[in-house]
């Protein structure tokens, strides 16, 4: 077995594991379980990376079985706005839907990304993402079987729905078999005010990194890591191994800390188009109400030119 680039990965994954091993509580953000087949949804540094038009669209069912469990859509599209002097100029777009029983949230962004050369293997991306998001509450929907819990604060006399606007940043590195990255969600933690007394939108910092290692000539092993944190909770981790077989077929297993166990797989149904599916088989003490998630994602591909100066990184697909 030839293992490519994977003492300063496999350093980094057990820091992470060190520093996080419960799960966060306090996510005001969508989870995905197929980020690894979806990563600019997670960053803005990573549009443009790719040597193609990429469109990504998917769908989540969490808890299967729970009234009111979340559901979550999502899609991007990113490419190359134009490419020079060794460096490449992506851009692109973000939208999520998310749903739990009377609460739904919408977010819709465009990012910017500019990816340069640092040596002779490594190059750096950063990344920049703005637009807005919407909170909506139907407090129609609420059941509130303790009549004093309509004298709550948080809830009396409040606006039914919030808007503000985001922004988001990251940076994103790599060479031929490794990639690290590092995003920041909502950088302006922003105030709202028309919802309870001192409700604000919580920064969400999100750490991943992933290498490739040669099994033989058919078969790659593709470890990743992500680590997620919240202000006022506890980091969470994912951790994925994923076998991929002749750059067609990939399938493997993963954990997210404290909270579910992961089977996923994605296929190359034809050249330009790959189809990933996720089951997350719950461990947290919602398990009983809804044991399993279920994650779909799609992703297009539309290849003109290749960038002159994209390198590709067999870790990150």
């Amino acid at each position: 077995m030839k293992i490519l680039s994977t003492l300063p990965f496999f350093l980094t994954i057990a820091t992470i594991a060190a520093c996080s091993i419960t799960t966060a509580n306090a996510q005001q953000m969508p989870v995905r379980s197929n980020w690894i087949f979806n990563y600019f949804q997670e960053n803005p540094a990573v549009a443009g990376i790719g040597e193609c038009l990429e469109l990504k669209a998917g769908y989540r069912q969490m808890w299967v079985g729970l009234e009111g469990a979340p559901t979550t859509s999502f899609a991007n599209i990113n490419g190359v706005l134009y490419d020079d002097d060794h460096n490449i100029h992506g851009i692109g777009a973000r939208v999520v839907e998310d749903e739990a029983g009377p609460y739904s949230f919408t977010s819709v962004n465009v990012a910017y990304s500019l990816n340069m050369q640092l040596n002779r293997k490594w190059r750096i991306g950063v990344g920049a993402a703005a637009g807005f998001a919407q909170y909506r509450l139907a407090l129609g929907e609420l059941v509130m079987p303790d009549l004093q819990a309509g004298n709550d604060p948080a809830i009396q006399l409040n606006s039914s729905q919030v808007l503000f606007p985001t922004v988001d940043i990251g940076v994103h590195i790599n060479n031929k078999y490794t990639f690290y990255g590092l995003s920041v969600q909502h950088l302006t933690g922003s105030k709202v005010t028309n919802w309870g007394l001192e409700t604000a939108i919580q920064q969400h910092i999100g750490l991943y990194g992933g290498t490739m290692m040669e099994m033989n000539e058919s078969v790659e092993f593709r470890p990743s890591a992500m680590v997620k944190y919240t202000g006022g909770s506890v980091p969470s981790i994912d951790l994925v191994g994923m076998f991929d077989f002749r750059d067609q077929f990939q399938a493997g297993l993963g954990y997210r800390s404290g909270s579910a166990l992961m089977g996923l797989f994605s296929v190359d149904v034809f050249d330009y188009i790959t189809v990933g599916y996720a089951y997350d088989w719950n461990i947290s003490p919602l398990k009983m109400g809804g044991p399993s998630t279920h994650e779909l994602v799609i992703g297009i591909k539309a290849c003109s030119s290749r960038p002159r100066h994209h390198v590709p990184c067999a870790a990150f697909q």
